[in-house]
């Protein structure tokens, strides 16, 4: 039988853009194109199609449904403006591909493709639509299947065959799914449906009645459902003709197609193709899709160099094939008898303890940990001279394993290059190999891993090692040629043991002391709650926004600040300007929300994330953040707050162990010294040389201050905000909002700002004509940012992105400056049993050190911190302090 695939070009572009969104040419944004094909490849390599075809969608204002329901797709975000210019590419590859582009004005993709599919039913070909929508399951049938975007096996395409598909994914048959809608509504296509009746709700009445009809026939009866209370059955009742309209919101139209087969056979025009592919500088799919055939030497080396563009891997590598070594099986105690090549690195893969792959250049081995002797022949062998690959060290390190020669780490390489974060394994291999995802993951999946027999465990596992050892030699050429090598050498892979130590250190808590400001924060919410009551005259539930809206702006008649499409907003801006309106109820409910947040972010969760020792131990992300700073998670330690008095009460809980203290030490004021050394800026190159206090040089300034007149504690206070506003890319408007001013007054504070220091002006406009001219950033260090937007005719998107731009270079020097220090005090204090490095938050270190040891290793650790990152103009300054808790240290 013959095959189609139909495309939902919307579902799979969005995917793509998101996927690679730091992907550009000097010149345009290419990641969802890129993205696109690549994504295609794999569909056509999975499902082999003799025909395709792509369904478009188009605009709302055209469509039917939007002449039946006003508000349909109304709250529906505009297309982002990067992947709006690349539209007309992604239509410009299928043309040249030859695939067929539908849009039908007044229709969704939707429509199309069901259409389609019921059309080529019709001729006796067997079709898959690949989208990324549930709802398409209701053109299910015989014939017809649906192929969900990234739900499959390590994310590639899940098929749903059968109607017992469906029920697995949506709880209903196919043909009931309008019905499912008609009653819980899609909020993301503004289908609004029954009131306060959710999946759980609607499918016990679904199955036993059958369709809305069903329902409604036998509304008197509905009670007898568990959970179907006569709140809900009125709510049925008055929403009636919003439930049939939304089943039919929701309903795929059938259009009548006359389907010409030929139509929808791809035939591939290859100078089109290469001449796209060149100037969207794809080279590895000019080797993909086998267009070096038709290229000149000018062009081959065009090809070969590389332009600096960041988030693009130019290969140049065919579409690989699974590794074709047959998988040998050895115990570890066998590890050094057969794993022996001619001296490369080893590339090694963990998932469990169950078992380690290891790839070399010829062979494939998944060796077993089955014994204590198996594991001390792994450790022996990683602790070797040889050189090893791997992908995320740092959990290898945390399992107790030391590998000796770390050469490479895929995961920091590819966020170098791409600024993902977070990425899945399957996904970086994908994109650096072209590795069809589904096909390369359809092991994982069939069962819980655990239960994967020998030979399956091992071929899992293998499938990455080859493909990590399959990609090294490429990446470091790619960090090498965009002048990232460095930062990865000396920057982040030294990184990874000291990140692994200190994760496996942990810090001690109190857990009296969380427990009894546990009870002490319950007895204050409680009074809150009570207080909030009074003030509203009666009770609610708080934690409902619109409960709470009708409280505020209809019971109490307080004018409302904003609305939403969905009613009053009672977010925190709206609350703060009710507080200084004179409200009580907001301060109150500010509160509430400010010592919850505090409860249930740290003091239970510590409580519960303790070991046996009352030691947490929190996750150190190298790759949670696109302008180089650490991230911390499970518990995040770096958004405690600094200053606050319950951030303090927070820190007072984290302690030394006996006959052991606390050291904490800062930066001072690092980026404002960041801004002083790259801007060149005499003034504040001269206050810090001088030890003046900068924010009291800028106090007077802005405020017009005598020479001899010292500013007051609340002026320092604002010439502190305006200082780093300049950091942060502050407008006036957000200037104003923070200081409670008029714009007017914030925008005279920040011109007064540049009059002082006006060669800090002058490097901000660098920076953006950098970003502009480039489509990146550098740091101090030369680690690099796409900044998105930056040449955007939207001006508030633009001005974003100009701020991103100045906050990236300084920020991300002070951040480059604190891994840097890490790893060398990680030296210093590398075989010293006295004192550990336990965190670090921001600015901040924070080490356990043996009491009688605390005061010189301070004088020394400050040292270091001071000296051993020289800037030519401005000196590193820091504090430190010790204590029996973290509060202390500050």
């Amino acid at each position: 039988m013959k095959r189609a695939v139909l495309l939902d070009v919307s579902a799979i572009m969005y995917r793509a853009f998101y996927g690679n969104i730091n992907m550009r040419t000097k010149t345009e944004p290419t990641g969802a194109v890129y993205g696109f094909i690549n994504t295609l490849i794999s569909i056509i390599n999975q499902l082999k199609p003799d025909y395709i075809g792509a369904a478009f969608d188009v605009k709302r204002a055209t469509l039917k449904r939007t002449e039946l329901y006003s508000e349909y797709k109304a709250q529906r975000e505009s297309v982002p403006e990067d992947l709006l210019k690349q539209i007309p590419r992604i239509e410009e590859f299928l043309e040249y591909y030859g695939v067929k582009k539908i849009r039908v004005e007044g229709y969704e993709a939707d429509d199309v493709l069901g259409s389609l599919a019921k059309g080529f039913k019709d001729l006796e070909v067997e079709t898959y639509i690949v989208t990324g929508d549930k709802d398409l399951s209701q053109v299910l049938e015989e014939n017809i299947k649906i192929a969900l975007l990234g739900k499959g096996a390590g994310g590639g395409l899940k098929i749903i065959e059968t109607a017992d598909d469906v029920i697995e994914q949506l709880g209903v048959k196919p043909e009931l799914i309008p019905d499912l809608f008609g009653l819980i509504g899609d909020t993301s296509d503004g289908i609004p449906g029954v009131r306060k009746i959710g999946a759980k709700k609607a499918i016990p009445m679904l199955e036993k009645y059958g369709s809305l009809e069903g329902i409604y026939d036998n509304i008197d009866s509905l009670t007898e459902i568990s959970g179907i209370g006569k709140s809900l059955v009125n709510n049925l009742i008055e929403d009636k003709e919003l439930a049939f309209l939304s089943r039919e919101l929701a309903t795929i139209k059938i259009i009548p197609f006359k389907i010409e087969e030929r139509e929808f056979e791809t035939k591939e025009n290859k100078e089109k193709l290469l001449q796209l592919f060149r100037e969207l500088e794809f080279k590895s799919l000019i080797k993909k899709f086998n267009l070096t055939e038709i290229t000149d030497d000018k062009t081959e080396k065009v090809n070969k160099k590389v332009e600096g563009q960041l988030g693009l891997f130019n290969f140049g590598n065919e579409q690989r094939e699974q590794p074709k070594a047959e998988l040998k099986i050895i115990f570890g105690k066998e590890i050094e008898l057969i794993i022996k090549d001619n001296g490369k690195p080893v590339s090694i893969y963990f998932e469990t303890e169950k078992g380690v792959a290891i790839s070399t250049n010829r062979e494939d081995y998944y060796v077993k940990i089955e014994s204590d002797e198996d594991r001390e022949a792994i450790k022996s062998f990683f602790n070797s001279e040889r050189e090893f690959i791997s992908y995320n060290f740092k959990n290898i390190l945390k399992r107790g394993y030391n590998v000796k020669n770390m050469r490479i780490d895929i995961l920091l390489a590819y966020h170098l290059l791409t600024l993902q974060t977070r990425e899945q394994i399957e996904v970086a291999l994908s994109n650096l190999q072209g590795i069809e995802i589904a096909k390369y993951s359809e092991v994982f999946g069939k069962k819980d891993i655990e239960e994967l027999a020998d030979k399956e465990y091992g071929e899992f596992l293998i499938k990455r090692s080859r493909g990590i050892y399959e990609s090294y030699e490429e990446l470091e050429l790619q960090l090498k040629e965009n002048n990232l090598y460095d930062i990865l050498m000396e920057t982040e892979m030294p990184l990874i043991r000291v990140l692994s130590d200190m994760e496996r250190e942990g810090i001690k808590i109190s857990s009296s002391h969380f427990e009894n400001y546990g009870k002490e924060l319950s007895f204050r919410i409680e009074e809150l709650l009570k207080a909030i009551y009074k003030e509203a005259g009666s009770e609610f539930n708080l934690n409902s926004p619109k409960q709470l809206g009708e409280v505020l702006f209809i019971n109490l008649n307080i004018p409302p600040v904003k609305k939403t499409k969905t009613g009053y907003s009672t977010d925190s801006e709206v609350l703060e300007k009710l507080k200084e309106q004179g409200y009580k109820i907001a301060e109150l409910i500010l509160e509430y929300r400010k010592l919850t947040k505090l409860n249930s972010t740290y003091v239970e969760p510590l409580l519960k994330m303790k070991d046996d020792n009352d030691r947490v131990h929190t996750t150190f992300n190298q790759t949670g953040t696109v302008t180089g700073r650490l991230s911390s998670s499970d518990p995040n330690l770096q958004n405690i707050p600094a200053r606050s008095d319950e951030g303090l009460k927070i820190r007072e809980g984290f302690i030394a162990k006996e006959g052991y203290l606390l050291l904490g030490i800062d930066y001072s004021q690092i980026e404002l010294r960041v801004l002083a050394e790259i801007s060149q800026e005499e003034r504040l190159i001269q206050a810090y040389k001088d030890n003046l206090d900068l924010h009291s040089l800028t106090a007077k300034n802005i405020f017009n201050l005598e020479k001899n007149i010292e500013p007051t504690r609340e002026q320092r206070d604002v010439a502190k905000i305006v200082n780093f506003s300049v950091i942060y890319g502050k407008t006036a408007f957000g200037l104003s909002q923070e200081l409670k001013i008029t714009p007017k007054e914030a925008s005279e504070y920040i011109a007064k700002y540049f009059e002082q220091y006006p060669k800090v002006k002058e490097l901000e406009n660098n920076i953006v004509k950098f970003a502009e001219d480039n489509g990146y950033v550098e740091t101090y260090f030369k680690r690099k940012r796409v900044i998105d937007g930056i040449n955007s005719k939207n001006k508030v998107i633009k001005t974003q992105a100009q701020r991103m731009a100045v906050n990236t270079v300084i920020q991300g020097t002070a951040a480059e400056i604190l891994k840097k220090v890490m790893s060398e005090i990680y030296r210093y204090l590398k075989d010293k049993e006295d004192i550990k490095l336990l965190l670090q938050v921001h600015d901040e270190l924070v080490f356990e050190v043996e009491e009688s040891k605390a005061e010189s290793y301070k004088f020394e650790l400050e040292r270091i911190m001071r000296e051993f990152i020289s800037f030519e103009n401005v000196k590193l300054e820091v504090n430190g302090a010790i204590g029996r808790n973290w509060a202390e240290t500050k």
